[in-house]
């Protein structure tokens, strides 16, 4: 509301400058005779407008915005900017150049709509009223006391120019309460925005929280992770699960959408995981679990993509399952070669009970890649509408498959960055590389 009359001052002291500007000028072109023909009261008059406009735009810039107007000055103001009209009628009527009935219907007269319909930013009705009525009576007692010298108009037209005025006032009241109507529900929605846009971060900040921040530790492996989200929270989410007889399992999901709500389904998907994963020694039961509790909480539409590896420290032989999450991709050191492993199952939440899908069994020999990664890179689309495409993204691989894990993920994102030429990011990002190594082996940044 503040800034609503701080604006209105302001408009008022530039049409104020603008009007003296344009007098001076006329003044000026009738030279001397012009200048001899102005009652002192006038520019005097409006000279000490212009002063009380500018000083209350400075009061007002001043003032603590989130401090409410004094209702008392709000009336006082109007009521000194409809008087400044009646101020100049009598004045230029003391002048003997015209009556005072003259006066109050000519030129002066057209400062009463102006300040009326500027009081609308006042955002009140009383005040908008307060100022119609000031300026009706203003008016009204100018052509009364006028009138005794000789009217020149009939006296019902010159009642009618008061009521009009005043009821100026009243339709300016009425725009007011439209416009504190709009302005409420305005501050309304920007705070209501301010709290959600609040409530995200701090959502992005707890589902971050939940996935590794260090890489993996296991005997004979190098594994990473990165994600990065097409909003401030995501549906995609990484994690390992350290399991009771040493083993490791490295897991990845996409839940359907990106935003809040599959923001906290990668939660509870995560904690069942982890549960089914420690309870089940074989991965194809953890995974039927990890279904079975899905689908009593997924709604109608919904579904987790989901792949896990399972590796035993020090061996290259790793078990996978893949519930509709694909491709998964391996690369092959010997000979720079890209394997791909389509899904083996369902997506999670499709389907109730299990289908007897067993887990494949891969063998990595020292520095092959096994890469989980999810749709956002394959499916981000260049301005023509061409998705990047897994034939892409494999060839990528074969050309980065030697560096480290870190830098692998960064170079394929580059390469699809580049491909996608500055479109926005249309989906969740994330990969996880799991690299054989031997003892202390370096692999190319």
């Amino acid at each position: 509301m503040n800034a609503a009359v701080r604006f209105r001052t302001a408009g008022v002291l530039l049409i104020l400058v603008v009007a003296a500007g344009v007098n001076v000028l006329r003044l000026a072109i009738g030279g001397d005779q012009g200048f001899s023909e102005v009652p002192i009261g006038v520019p005097a008059t409006m000279g000490a407008l212009m002063v009380y406009e500018g000083l209350t735009l400075w009061w007002l810039w001043r003032r603590d915005a989130g401090r409410r107007l004094p209702g008392l000055w709000m009336y006082a103001n109007a009521g000194i900017e409809c008087l400044t009209p009646t101020v100049l009628g009598c004045t230029i009527a003391v002048s003997d150049a015209v009556t005072l009935e003259q006066a109050a219907l000519g030129p002066a007269s057209h400062l009463y709509g102006l300040f009326i319909v500027l009081s609308v930013l006042h955002v009140r009705l009383a005040v908008c009223v307060f100022a119609g009525a000031v300026s009706a009576a203003g008016l009204g007692l100018m052509v009364v006391v006028g009138a005794g010298e000789g009217s020149f108009l009939p006296r019902s037209l010159e009642v009618f120019s008061a009521v009009l005025v005043l009821g100026t006032g009243a339709a300016a009241g009425l725009v007011a309460v439209r416009m504190r109507h709009y302005l409420h529900s305005a501050v309304e929605e920007a705070e209501a925005r301010r709290h959600a846009e609040r409530d995200l971060r701090a959502a992005a900040v707890i589902q971050q929280s939940l996935m590794p921040r260090e890489p993996a530790e296991i005997e004979g492996f190098e594994i990473v992770g990165w994600n990065r989200p097409a909003d401030e929270t995501g549906g995609d989410y990484f994690d390992w699960v350290p399991l009771d007889d040493g083993r490791l399992a490295v897991c990845i999901a996409d839940v359907t959408g990106h935003g809040l709500g599959p923001a906290m389904i990668t939660c509870f998907c995560r904690a069942y995981a982890r549960s089914a994963l420690r309870v089940e020694r074989r991965i194809a039961a953890a995974v039927d679990r990890l279904n079975g509790e899905l689908n009593q909480d997924l709604s109608p539409g919904r579904f987790v993509t989901f792949a896990t590896v399972v590796l035993t420290p020090g061996r290259g032989r790793v078990v996978s399952i893949s519930a509709g999450h694909g491709p998964l991709l391996v690369y092959r050191r010997d000979g720079g070669g890209v394997e791909r492993f389509d899904a083996d199952t369902l997506p999670l939440g499709v389907h109730v009970g299990g289908d007897g899908v067993e887990p494949v069994v891969h063998h990595l020999a020292e520095g092959d890649a096994f890469v989980l990664i999810t749709d956002g890179f394959f499916e981000w689309a260049n301005a023509a509408g061409e998705q990047f495409g897994t034939d892409r993204l494999r060839r990528s691989l074969g050309r980065h498959g030697e560096r480290s894990g870190v830098t692998l993920i960064r170079a394929l994102l580059d390469d699809v960055e580049a491909f996608a030429g500055g479109t926005a990011q249309p989906d969740d990002l994330t990969a996880v590389v799991i690299r054989r190594r031997s003892g202390g082996e370096r692999f190319t940044e």
